[in-house]
């Protein structure tokens, strides 16, 4: 059995964070959307194939660009 100590907060996102950790989990499915349909398999081709299709979709910094590649292909 593992212990883990954690401290108990409450905390009340406003509508700017509702939006963009809404738009990352949009941006995330549809880096997986893409690495399925174009059958990748690697990250940084998972970056590079899609990266223009999601400038025109997105508004966000490119780093949030990266991170949803990350989170679709983690290894």
């Amino acid at each position: 059995m593992e212990v883990v100590l954690g401290v108990s907060f409450g905390y009340e996102p406003n509508d700017e964070v509702k939006r963009i950790l809404l738009g990352l989990r949009d941006m995330v499915n549809f880096r997986i959307d893409c690495a399925y349909r174009k059958r990748i398999t690697s990250y940084a081709k998972l970056r590079r194939g899609v990266y223009q299709d999601w400038k025109k979709r997105w508004e966000y910094s490119t780093h949030f660009c990266h991170l949803a590649s990350k989170m679709a292909y983690p290894h």
